[in-house]
Order: C-alpha cells, then sequence, then structure tokens
C-alpha cells in the first residue's frame, strides 16, 4: 500500500518566532507543509491542499478577522497526529487551540467556514468549562 502523503496547513500565524520553530520541527519530522496566506480564508480547503478538481477562488473583498491560529492535518493517522502534537509540547512549541483534520465533506468549504466552526466548538467547549 503506498502511504499518501502527510500535509499540515499553518493558518494565521502571527508569532513568527514560534512559526520558524513549528517549520523547522516539521521539516525534522520530514512533514510537508503550507502556510497559508492572510487571505486564503476564501479559498476552498482542498484547492489549498492541491487535491484535484479544486481551482482558486477569486478574491471578493472581504474581510475575515480570525482570533486563533489553525493547523489542518491531511493524511494523517490519529496516531501519527498524536504523535505530532507531542512533539511540539516536548520542543516547547505552543498547540494551537484551532485543529482540523481534513475530511471528505471539508474538503468542499472554505477555510473561512472551518475557522468559524473551530471558533465556535472553542467556545462551546470554553463555556462547558465555567
Amino acid at each position: 500500500m503506498i502511504k499518501k502523503e502527510e500535509i499540515i496547513l499553518l493558518y494565521n500565524f502571527k508569532d513568527k518566532t514560534e512559526l520558524e520553530k513549528l517549520k523547522a520541527l516539521l521539516e525534522k519530522l520530514k512533514i510537508k507543509f503550507i502556510v497559508a496566506d492572510e487571505k486564503a480564508y476564501q479559498q476552498k480547503v482542498g484547492y489549498l491542499f492541491g487535491l484535484k478538481g479544486f481551482s482558486e477562488t477569486e478574491d471578493d473583498g472581504t474581510v475575515f478577522d480570525f482570533k486563533y491560529e489553525l493547523m489542518m492535518f491531511h493524511n494523517f493517522s490519529r496516531a501519527r497526529l498524536d504523535s505530532v502534537l507531542k512533539k511540539m509540547r516536548e520542543e516547547e512549541i505552543k498547540v494551537p487551540i484551532c485543529k482540523a483534520i481534513v475530511t471528505s465533506f471539508n474538503r468542499f468549504w472554505k477555510l473561512r467556514r472551518v475557522c468559524e466552526t473551530m471558533e465556535k466548538e472553542h467556545l462551546s467547549m470554553s463555556k462547558e468549562k465555567n
């Protein structure tokens, strides 16, 4: 069986030092990564990951203010994903609150929808803890 390429999308990482530490770790782990620009929220997840059948969406002029960093994982097993997050903690790299896995459904979503969904889940879980 051919192993599919693992890819991580990094979105909205404002702390450049932290981003460089994370990129160095991913390179060490031989994991391909994409640092999405601030306008990436307008694109479909499938396009951002270079999946077949997706094309670029034109800039619609909207503004999106997302407060969090997002890591989105493609072609990761649960064990491998857990291993990457553990390595980040060991290397004292901040693990983002918002993490998602590419699915057969969300690959058709714009990145903005993924971000909004993650934010809602985070806020919902925060309320439950209080």
